[in-house]
């Protein structure tokens, strides 16, 4: 009867272990899928044969035309949930719908990047939101990149706060590496959509995920970015100055974050010590208790 007791303690501590254990595998595992990506997405594009090439270029010509359409539409579409998650066209030649990646440098963030803000895109990665503009780049564009704050244990864009005014995020996409530069941060209501539609004469990217951290949708932390010409720009601040909605101030949700991982640690910790213990209590019993 102790022997069993004394497997149904360590399977218990083990089993709570990889709950504590959870997000820190989900987050390596989706960091090596990621790479992998990566890697053979480049490679996928550098090897491309003529009649890829051809199908590419004639792809990025309906890009621009349809980011042009929906400038000259003044985006009239894009007004409800059910827009956001919609692909422009058909994505054709393009594996899994994937239009690319997006890495981030000061948020440590990699993601592939998928056209439509679906539930099933934004599991798997960063999305551009229907009916805004296709990251390709141009006068009178702004591809709106929604992520999700935090995912199974996945990051994606949790640590969204640390971007900073003059912070580089740059999208890969079958033609090209854009770059783009944080201009200014806002905290928005989840319906004002004209919050982030396209600027006049401006060349954009605006990542939105949700605000606070674990709030459930409550508000959208919105980074507004603008395309790096590789001119020097002016800085004449080194921290973000955020707008905000009606002027309501938001703690940041760091502390909250770094709260809950500390957490998990502990736990995590205090688990192993316990396997450990009951292993070695086993152990003597066991010499104790020769058959």
């Amino acid at each position: 009867m102790r022997f069993i007791r004394n497997v149904f303690g360590i399977a218990c501590i083990i089993f709570g272990i990889g709950i504590f254990a959870y997000p820190v595998v989900t987050t390596q595992y989706s960091a090596y899928q990621t790479e992998e990506y990566i890697r053979e997405y480049d490679d996928t594009w550098q090897s491309a044969d003529k009649q890829t090439k051809k199908k590419k270029k004639a792809l990025l010509q309906e890009a621009h035309t349809y980011n042009a359409s929906i400038y000259a539409e003044k985006q009239e579409g894009f007004c409800d949930a059910w827009s956001y998650t919609q692909q422009p066209f058909d994505l054709k030649g393009l594996k899994d719908g994937k239009f690319g990646y997006i890495k981030i440098p000061a948020m440590d963030v990699k993601l592939p990047l998928y056209i439509g803000a679906s539930k099933e895109n934004l599991s798997k990665g960063a999305a551009v939101l229907g009916q805004t503009s296709l990251p390709v780049g141009g006068t009178n564009t702004n591809s709106v990149i929604a992520g999700h704050r935090g995912y199974q244990g996945i990051p994606y864009f949790r640590e969204i706060e640390r971007l900073e005014v003059g912070d580089k995020v740059s999208i890969t996409n079958p033609w090209e590496t854009l770059t783009y530069r944080v201009e200014s941060i806002a905290i928005i209501d989840p319906y004002d959509n004209d919050a982030v539609k396209i600027q006049d004469g401006k060349d954009m990217v605006t990542l939105v995920t949700c605000h606070p951290y674990r709030s459930h949708g409550k508000y959208r932390y919105i980074v507004y970015c603008v395309r790096d010409t590789g001119k020097a720009q002016r800085n004449d601040t080194t921290s973000p100055s955020i707008r905000t909605e009606d002027d309501i101030t938001f703690v940041s949700s760091g502390p909250d974050i770094q709260r809950e991982q500390f957490f998990r640690k502990v736990c995590a910790g205090i688990l192993f010590l316990l396997f450990i213990v009951t292993i070695i209590r086993h152990i003597l019993y066991k010499r104790g208790h020769p058959h």
